[in-house]
């Protein structure tokens, strides 16, 4: 909780606070503050969840700190670190951020205003800006083929901008934008341009179209065309429409390929021996593995979510007392991923769908009480019971949501957030009839 709550504020008390063209400008809201961090890249899975939920307030100071931003100087930040235009990392996935914090209900700022910020970043070349450098810098040759030539920039950007244009047209659709909800969406299917329907990986490929051969998913590119990772990791990574992917894949193989990654990282504690993030399957500590425990509760195997998800959280977040985690912690990160897995949830598409859900996994407490403090519309409290939880009893046997009996592994956020209860029956070996 403490690292998942850690703030960099740029403000002064007074609310001035110097943008990156270094003119002084000021906060124009008593509650708001002016915020920079390392880069927003794939907070989805963690950062942005956790605000949304137990700090909404916060979520809303990050997003119109980040139209402040855009009101300086024209353009979103994806790693405002002091307040500048740091390229740190790719794609803009401040995006997602903005996004979900609408799509959850946290509506206090311009819409409109962050919908035409959110737009420009998706349709503007790159440029320098105020010292720094802002935008997408493959953008133009993803317009072009409709994915990245592995000669033209990071192939794996491919992927990484898809997703942000699917999140782009779920807040146009939110906000009766049919067009650019229609042009974003179309774009939001572009992930499956990078994957080969032969063999299911995400590969790379030329400017005539052509799959490079000889793939080796785990040396092939990795770490320069795949960022920060390699083939077999961000094959999987298509947050938007996961079912798409499996579908491509084939549930059985989808599944068991996962599975084999999760069975091979265990005994390293899914950790990356030297930061080497890009040489193993499933490594807990960089961003692009933190959904993987997830993916199988859409390819009809969440009993395998539930034995996965637990399995990183006593594994690689550890038991003693020095020893809690390693990795790239990243403005609490890994900390946040934490959190949503000790209450038994998770946002594969980061809440960012006109009606976001939550997906059940395996909650570690007995009970625990989520106070929503009835901010942003909620009610006052939701309270997660996961009977009989343990180490041993990790599997969902069963499950109730306001009462009623609920058979699949996810549910609408509106239930959780209108207040309420979820009772999970817990038990030591998987009920593979619940949540399919």
């Amino acid at each position: 909780m403490y690292h998942a709550l850690c703030r960099n504020i740029w403000s002064d008390v007074n609310g001035d606070w110097v943008a990156p063209d270094e003119q002084v400008r000021h906060t124009s809201q008593k509650d708001q503050v002016a915020l920079g961090c390392d880069a927003f890249w794939n907070t989805f899975w963690n950062l942005n969840q956790f605000w949304n939920l137990v700090t909404p307030e916060w979520s809303s100071r990050w997003v119109r700190s980040q139209l402040a931003l855009y009101d300086a100087c024209g353009w979103l930040g994806k790693g405002p670190a002091g307040m500048e235009y740091i390229p740190v990392m790719v794609a803009e996935h401040e995006i997602p951020l903005i996004v979900s914090a609408y799509q959850m209900g946290i509506r206090d700022f311009d819409a409109e205003h962050a919908f035409e910020a959110i737009r420009k970043m998706q349709t503007t070349p790159a440029t320098q800006v105020a010292g720094g450098f802002a935008g997408n810098r493959d953008l133009i040759p993803y317009l072009k083929y409709h994915y990245v030539p592995y000669e033209k920039g990071r192939f794996s950007n491919t992927l990484e901008y898809s997703y942000d244009d699917w999140t782009v047209s779920q807040m146009a659709q939110a906000l009766g934008k049919t067009e650019d909800a229609r042009i974003f969406a179309e774009r939001g299917t572009w992930w499956k341009n990078a994957i080969n329907p032969k063999t299911g990986y995400a590969e790379m490929r030329d400017t005539t179209g052509q799959f490079l051969p000889d793939l080796d998913p785990f040396r092939t590119g990795a770490n320069k065309h795949y960022v920060e990772g390699n083939a077999w990791q961000l094959s999987y990574f298509v947050p938007q429409n996961v079912p798409g992917l499996v579908e491509i894949m084939g549930s059985q193989a989808f599944a068991d390929r996962l599975d084999w990654g999760f069975r091979a990282s265990e005994p390293l504690r899914f950790n990356a021996p030297n930061e080497q993030y890009w040489a193993y399957p499933v490594v807990q500590g960089n961003q692009q593995s933190m959904h993987f425990a997830y993916l199988f509760n859409w390819a009809g195997y969440p009993w395998l979510t539930q034995k996965w998800a637990r399995s990183v959280a006593d594994r690689y977040y550890g038991s003693g007392i020095s020893n809690a985690y390693l990795g790239d912690e990243d403005q609490g990160q890994m900390s946040s991923w934490f959190v949503m897995a000790a209450l038994g949830l998770f946002q594969t598409d980061g809440g960012c769908r006109v009606n976001p859900i939550y997906e059940i996994a395996s909650p570690i407490y007995q009970k625990a009480v989520i106070h929503l403090g009835k901010r942003y519309g909620r009610g006052k409290e939701f309270v997660i019971e996961a009977r009989n939880a343990s180490r041993r009893n990790m599997y969902v046997q069963s499950a109730i949501l306001n009462g009623k009996p609920l058979q699949t592994f996810h549910f609408p956020a509106s239930e959780l957030l209108r207040g309420g209860s979820l009772v999970l029956e817990m038990g030591p070996e998987p009920n593979k009839q619940w949540g399919k």
